[in-house]
């Protein structure tokens, strides 16, 4: 055989000639994502299809307001907090109407929490962010003021930076975040029952609840809970203060304001950031006292309080407090011992301190109040300390039931005073006005504008009964004197009601009691023959829900069962407008008789 010269190709074995060429980096990640895409066409396919046919949620924040005649009518969706809750549809955000392009002259102001900001167990019409309306609007006469509410039931930072993101679109020329006490507890949450695997894995779980495809297979799942809500949150009510749990739960907490101000800066809209108050003095802790020798002596400080013995009380629980020092109601009996001796603000520390001992975290913890306070100060973004300031306005050593119902939602005074708080942040940070106290409403003035009655109370108070009876709540060692004092008030309340009116609400429905009070009354009323009774019961609900066209209608059928055809078909054309996205421009309208 031949020798082949250099100029010669050596023939290649034909095992290597068969071989091709090896695939880049680039085409290989080409062929994985083509392959990834047809493995997920069918479920894009039947995304689209269930979207197309109208199954399933829109999650969206802002949608169309329901068949506007007017394109530019738009609300929050009654159906965006099932993004964080899944087939659950519990409370928020507010469907009020707003026009896009906001009207030339509406300073618009968008809230973002949880249920605090939503204003449970009130309606929306008497949650924080309508008084701060009212508040701003008597300030600031010469201007029209929207505040429009985002508040959604539990939801935590994590679910509230994805709502402010799409806050934005409404056009506010402020933000305010109002938020701090769901983020153990809220969907998501780092010991919560609800919502993702693990916190990290909940922005991802928000999305997939949003997809109709999800949303019709997790109904297929799903068994409705028929626990109060409150029962469902908790998975671990003992996270010790700065353990571990706590700390990466005030990470992201701390991360996730940190999201919302740089959304707000990418977008050009101031944004103020506030703390969160809580009741301190008035609901003893719910972590469960398991020591033994701690217990013994709680038993003895009871005995001694109830003689009024409240220095040998003291000295036993400061004996106590050496050996178990971690112990929240150690603290809290300490607070109320210090209260009784006339020592308020030594009172008011061990109130807070048993507060951030407690292990069952419904309550924002004072380094939860820091943390807004110090992104605040990193820039961006203004800071409005309302748990600080409520505290000042507090007649006890700390906030108790003088403004608040159980741990965290305000009473109408609580929700008042915080709108005034943050309404005079406003006014003063972010317009750089001067606050005129003399403008701001006192109590009478305050219920006159807002048409409050002796039955939104007694409503509000029946709902508050059922969570305080439930758990974890029922765990408090408290809990006979608590309930004791709401259903005396109850009773008392209920008592002072006429009685036929009285007879009508112990028949309503709690739903009806909590959404649309004066709306099921009026029905009622007219059911009773009582044209006159539902016609006042039917203003109260146009004054407070002025966007809703079935207030007008049911006032006009009053009007016209009463004789009045004229003001009837007036009645019947403030409808039509209504409808049409016509609306006054503020909750402090005046109705007429």
């Amino acid at each position: 055989m031949p020798t082949p010269t250099r100029h010669q190709k050596t023939p290649v074995p034909s095992a290597q000639a068969g071989r091709r060429r090896p695939l880049s980096r680039g085409r290989k990640w080409v062929f994985r994502l083509l392959a990834l895409a047809l493995g997920l066409l069918p479920f894009l396919l039947l995304e689209l299809a269930l979207r197309l046919c109208g199954v399933g949620h829109d999650t969206r924040l802002i949608v169309h307001a329901p068949a506007p005649a007017e394109a530019n009518v738009f609300r929050f969706n009654p159906a965006a907090d099932r993004a964080y809750y899944g087939v659950e549809d519990l409370w928020g955000p507010d469907s009020r109407p707003f026009h896009l392009p906001k009207p030339a002259g509406t300073y618009r102001v968008v809230v973002i929490g949880g249920s605090t900001v939503a204003g449970f167990p009130y309606p929306f019409e008497l949650a924080l962010p309508r008084l701060l309306e009212v508040v701003l609007q008597q300030q600031l006469p010469g201007r029209r003021i929207e505040v429009l509410n985002t508040g959604m039931t539990a939801i935590m930072s994590s679910g509230e930076v994805h709502v402010l993101r799409q806050a934005v679109a409404c056009q506010p020329d402020l933000i305010v975040v109002h938020s701090g006490h769901n983020e153990f507890y809220g969907p998501g949450g780092s010991a919560s029952n609800i919502g993702s695997l693990t916190p990290s894995l909940a922005p991802l779980t928000n999305f997939l609840k949003r997809q109709r495809s999800y949303q019709i297979l997790f109904s297929l799942i799903h068994k409705p809970s028929e626990r109060h809500l409150i029962e469902t949150l908790p998975a671990d009510i003992n996270i010790p203060l700065n353990g571990p749990v706590f700390q990466n739960t005030l990470q992201r907490f701390r991360d996730n304001l940190r999201r919302m101000v740089e959304i707000a800066a990418r977008a050009e809209i101031p944004i103020m950031l506030s703390t969160v108050p809580s009741n301190l003095a008035d609901l003893a802790p719910l972590q469960p006292t398991t020591n033994q020798d701690t217990l013994r002596r709680l038993k003895e400080v009871a005995r001694l309080m109830s003689y009024r013995e409240y220095e040998p009380a003291l000295a036993t629980l400061s004996e106590a407090r050496r050996a178990d020092p971690a112990d929240p109601l150690l603290a809290y009996r300490q607070g109320e011992c210090l209260e009784k001796l006339g020592r308020a603000k030594e009172a008011g520390l061990q109130y807070t301190l048993a507060a951030n001992l407690d292990g069952c975290r419904f309550r924002a913890a004072t380094p939860f109040l820091d943390v807004v306070g110090e992104v605040a100060s990193g820039g961006g973004a203004s800071f409005c300390d309302a748990a600080a300031e409520l505290r000042l306005r507090s007649r006890l050593p700390a906030p108790g039931d003088d403004f608040f119902l159980e741990h965290v939602h305000y009473n109408l005074e609580g929700a008042w005073q915080v709108a005034s708080i943050l309404g005079k942040c406003i006014v003063e940070d972010e317009l750089g006005g001067v606050w005129r106290a003399g403008l701001h409403p006192d109590q009478a003035s305050r219920d006159k504008l807002l048409e409050v009655g002796m039955l939104d109370q007694l409503a509000v108070d029946s709902l508050t009964l059922i969570g305080l009876e439930a758990w974890p709540f029922n765990l408090s060692p408290a809990r006979v004197p608590e309930v004791n004092a709401l259903k005396a008030r109850l009773a008392a309340n209920f008592q002072r009601v006429d009685p036929e009116e009285r007879e009508l609400f112990a028949d309503l429905p709690l739903d009806a009691m909590h959404q649309h009070l004066w709306l099921a009354m009026g029905d009622s009323w007219l059911a009773k023959g009582r044209a006159d009774q539902a016609l006042r019961a039917f203003q109260r609900h146009i004054h407070r829900h002025l966007w809703e066209e079935i207030g007008y209608e049911r006032a006009a059928q009053a009007l016209e069962t009463l004789g009045r055809s004229d003001e009837a078909r007036q009645m019947l054309r403030r409808a039509a407008e209504v409808a049409r996205g016509i609306v006054p421009p503020s909750l402090a309208t005046e109705v007429s008789d």
